[in-house]
């Protein structure tokens, strides 16, 4: 029998996530012998014995992955040598080498069954430990300063593990090898809790305390992976509005936080999908229909909205809160099976839109006139990590907001992305940084129209450009000239003496689509629809067609410009964009019969004054108005209130299918020239109806039904058949537009893509200027 020694080269997602026990029990299994470990490009393993089985080892390992690891992906398996053997006498793990980084930290993972077994059985070491850890779950990306992901690299570093922890840590066959923040109640971190000025209060277990002050109607602020929570008991109503006063936050909905899918279900209806985003490895926020006990019971938590944002417990703080609340039973079987009434609001503490709340003595600082008692560790938290928002369209997953559980996966490309650097756009930002073929996101950060996000931004940006070790060779911003991010690209392009490579807002949106699923190398189309981006002629574009091909786009069509009066405040106050709408019909009689508390503002005289009047295609300030006009909403405090109430109304009116307008719209088309649509006739039939006392549910369905048969009518017209065309753009996260415009398009003969890996909204615009940026780079080069 012939004997060979090859060395193998792995990456993926192959470090911090059991890859190396499994493939150290894979090749003992098979009698190989060798060594592997951990270096910067990923997993090394040196292999020894027959000849067949070691070169037949990589589709062995593959399905051991798949049963014992799954948070492992293995991407690429290269044979760096092969050579006679050289007489290892058995297979070892060594210690981890640093050098140029290839590889990247897993994103942090919700705990496992397992770890959730050992909290709960009395007699286990672990019994009610709130930091139990495996190679399974647990932290990774909120505690790491920089790969290989090892505990000198991690905030774990401070807590030498005890003669116990070490011995499982150093034993390949046990499930927490090289788990590296494993750790347990005499070595590792520890709870406590204290009052709003900070001072330390004595108790015997600081779960159980919280829970009594959940109990009583207190804020608690909540220290979890990525950041701070504000908590509250859900059906205390005293307690919620106090928390909306508190946080002034008087709209924006609350998310719930659940012990398991049967709870879940009292309150929401949970789809299949749905059950599995709510139990998966990243335990999102799921956007779920809310059913009416919602409104009964909590009616404080998501006013007006058909919908529940709802999660399950991702940390051992979390589940130990839930198991105080349940009487602590023994096992997990109550996790699984029994429905327990109590529901916390758990929302992000990030007071006046900064970033999420990190540091212990900041927390106390920022929260203290909030929270009534903070429930704290002493664990550093490295990288700030919002919850993960992810909405179910049609039984797929539609990101609202990628963060905690999917940063920093990466997103696969075609294109070498090496030293591209993105910086995103003004809103729901995140930065990116390419390496390979592969664009990794940050953690989303937010609106950067404060300084602390902007040093948010920059952070991250730095961070993840320090993690993989890339040196910046372009960076790639948003075309306004007054976004901080536009400011932060040309400081980081003079820094680094790369090129900065402006990008138009909607063309991001779209190559971003098509660079997800590597369909750029011929022309490719796409519809983007938002709320606003700065387009090549200076102006507000919202509603565009446009074909894109090797880093430029053409702009084929868009939606009939409006005035926007009053600049930003239209968008505040969507009851100015409903007076746009029907001054655009010469119904300026109507404004003040609608509103006639605005009387005194000459608005129809602002609309029609050019000088003082911009333009804008938004197709986010069109449903605005459209929702102002279907009598919903006149002043809105949380972007996109007025498109989630038109959507929600719409949902809960009885008729199926949503009306179409026949006559509803027109297109306008002339040589030379984008073509336009207009939906005027539209919105005259939506006026008439609402001075007749129609009920709002029924004319938001005639917007909706109409809307969507004009896109597709617009993009037959303007398009080829049979082409691809990607759709993009925050206003594609309303489910109805999205899923009826595909289904016309599909049955228009054109093949439609929408993202699942990134948000459709300006969360995901980073991903796309680096794609463009790339596309002109590698034309550039060739």
């Amino acid at each position: 029998m012939t004997k060979i020694c090859r060395t193998y080269r792995l990456t993926g997602l192959v470090q911090g996530v059991g890859f190396r026990p499994t493939l150290w029990r894979a090749a003992v299994d098979l009698k190989l012998t060798g060594y592997v470990l951990n270096d910067a490009a990923g997993v090394t393993a040196v292999l020894e014995g027959p000849t067949e089985t070691v070169e037949t080892f990589p589709d062995f390992l593959r399905r051991r992955l798949a049963e014992e690891a799954p948070l492992a992906r293995l991407d690429t398996v290269e044979v760096v040598e092969t050579k006679a053997p050289e007489g290892f006498a058995d297979f070892t793990i060594h210690q981890s080498q640093g050098g140029q980084a290839q590889t990247m930290v897993t994103p942090d993972a919700a705990t496992c069954k397992a770890c959730a077994t050992d909290m709960f059985s009395p007699g286990n070491r672990r019994w009610r430990y709130a930091f139990t850890n495996c190679t399974h779950c647990g932290p990774r990306l909120t505690i790491t300063r920089r790969i290989p992901y090892d505990r000198k690299e991690t905030s774990m570093a401070v807590f030498p593990m005890c003669p116990a922890c070490l011995k499982e840590y150093e034993n390949p066959a046990d499930r927490r090898f090289h788990a590296q923040p494993n750790a347990c109640p005499v070595c590792g971190p520890q709870l406590f809790v204290t009052d709003n000025a900070g001072k330390k209060i004595a108790c015997e277990d600081p779960i159980d305390y919280a829970v009594e002050q959940l109990k009583a109607g207190k804020i608690v602020a909540i220290k979890g992976l990525g950041g701070f929570h504000l908590a509250c008991d859900a059906k205390n109503e005293a307690a919620v509005h106090e928390l909306r006063v508190r946080k002034a936050r008087d709209e924006k909905p609350f998310a719930l936080m659940l012990a398991n899918t049967v709870s879940a279900e009292k309150f929401c209806t949970v789809s299949p999908k749905a059950k599995e985003l709510l139990e998966g490895v990243a335990h999102p926020i799921v956007l779920c229909p809310k059913k009416e006990v919602v409104d009964a019971l909590m009616p404080e938590v998501a006013p007006g909205l058909n919908e529940l944002g709802v999660m399950l417990p991702y940390t051992p703080v979390h589940l130990l809160l839930f198991h105080t609340l349940a009487g602590k039973p023994e096992g997990i079987d109550w996790l699984e099976e029994d429905v327990l009434d109590f529901a916390l609001v758990m929302t992000s503490a990030n007071p006046g839109g900064e970033p999420l709340v990190i540091d212990n003595d900041e927390a106390v600082e920022r929260l203290s006139h909030i929270a009534d008692v903070f429930l704290m560790h002493n664990r550093d938290i490295v990288t700030r990590c919002d919850d993960s928002v992810v909405r179910v369209v049609d039984e797929k997953p539609r990101l609202v907001r990628r963060s905690r559980g999917f940063t920093p996966l990466a997103v696969k490309t075609k294109l070498d992305m090496t030293g591209i650097v993105a910086v995103g756009p003004a809103l729901k930002v995140t930065g990116a940084v390419g390496r390979g073929q592969e664009v990794f996101l940050t953690e989303h950060v937010g609106e950067t129209d404060n300084p602390a996000t902007c040093r948010h931004l920059k952070e991250a940006v730095d961070h993840f450009l320090d993690i993989l070790e890339v040196t910046p060779k372009a960076i790639a911003y948003d075309l306004h000239p007054d976004f901080y991010s536009t400011r932060l690209a040309l400081e980081l392009a003079q820094k680094f003496e790369v090129p900065a490579i402006a990008v138009q807002h909607h063309h991001a949106h779209i190559a971003g689509v098509a660079h997800e699923y590597g369909i750029f190398e011929a022309p490719y189309y796409g519809l983007a629809l938002d709320g606003v981006g700065l387009g090549t002629d200076g102006t507000a574009w919202g509603a565009e067609l446009l074909r894109c091909h090797e880093g430029t786009f053409e702009r084929l069509a868009h939606l009939q410009a409006m005035a926007l009066p009053g600049g930003d405040k239209a968008a505040r106050e969507p009851w100015r964009m409903g007076a746009v709408l029907c001054e655009s019909i010469h119904r300026e009689d109507a404004v003040a019969k609608l509103w006639p508390q605005y009387a005194k503002l000459p608005i129809v005289s602002l609309i029609r004054n050019t000088r003082l009047t911009v333009k804008t295609t938004s197709m986010g300030r069109l449903f605005d108005g459209a929702a102002a006009l279907a009598g919903l909403i006149d002043v809105q405090h949380d972007e996109a209130r007025a498109a989630m109430l038109l959507e929600s109304v719409a949902e809960n009116c009885a008729a199926r299918p949503y009306p179409v307008l026949k006559d509803g719209w027109t297109i306008e088309t002339a040589e030379n020239r984008p073509a336009v649509l207009s939906v005027k006739p539209l919105i005259a039939e939506m006026l008439a109806l609402r001075l007749k006392g129609v009920e709002a549910g029924v004319i938001a369905q005639l917007f909706h039904g109409t809307l969507s048969a004009a896109l597709a009518d617009l993009v037959q017209k303007t398009v080829p058949v049979t082409s691809n065309i990607c759709l993009s753009g925050g206003t594609f996260l309303n489910r109805f537009l999205s899923t009826d415009l595909t289904r016309r398009l599909m049955q228009a003969g054109f093949t439609v893509y929408q993202s699942e890996q990134l948000p459709a909204g300006d969360g995901g615009v980073s991903f796309g200027q680096a794609a463009v940026a790339a596309e002109l780079l590698a034309l550039k080069k060739n």
